[in-house]
């Protein structure tokens, strides 16, 4: 898994909205596909509140945390540092989808039922 494609996605992984108490809440039990600008996919499901698996473009899978932190989700990937969006105005839910300007370029992002993988 390319660790480093992954680290700069999650940290830039932002959405627009209005203002909700935990911005995690419609994460749960889906899946976040992210597809960087060389179309490599990386997914991110989130089983629960605290753990997450991450699919990388290669096929590997690896285990993670997540935690929100007022208005930002962070989240830890073996031995990578932990990595936190910017501030989150409204929590990413089943169906939603959009763009992220990141280091290696436009990263897209879509937010899917269940596992998605």
């Amino acid at each position: 898994m390319k660790k480093f494609v992954l680290a700069a996605a999650v940290s830039t992984f932002a959405f627009a909205g209005a203002a909700l108490a935990n911005v995690g809440d419609g994460l749960v039990g889906n899946t976040v596909t992210l597809t960087g600008p060389d179309g490599a996919v990386t997914k991110i499901y989130y089983p629960d509140a605290s753990s997450i698996v991450v699919k990388g473009a290669d096929g590997s899978e690896a285990q993670g945390s997540w935690r929100v932190s007022d208005n930002t989700i962070c989240t830890k990937v073996g031995d990578a540092p932990e990595n936190c969006t910017a501030p989150i105005d409204e929590a990413p839910a089943v169906g939603s989808s959009g763009t992220i300007d990141g280091q290696q370029g436009q990263v897209q992002w879509a937010v899917s039922a269940g596992k998605d993988f």
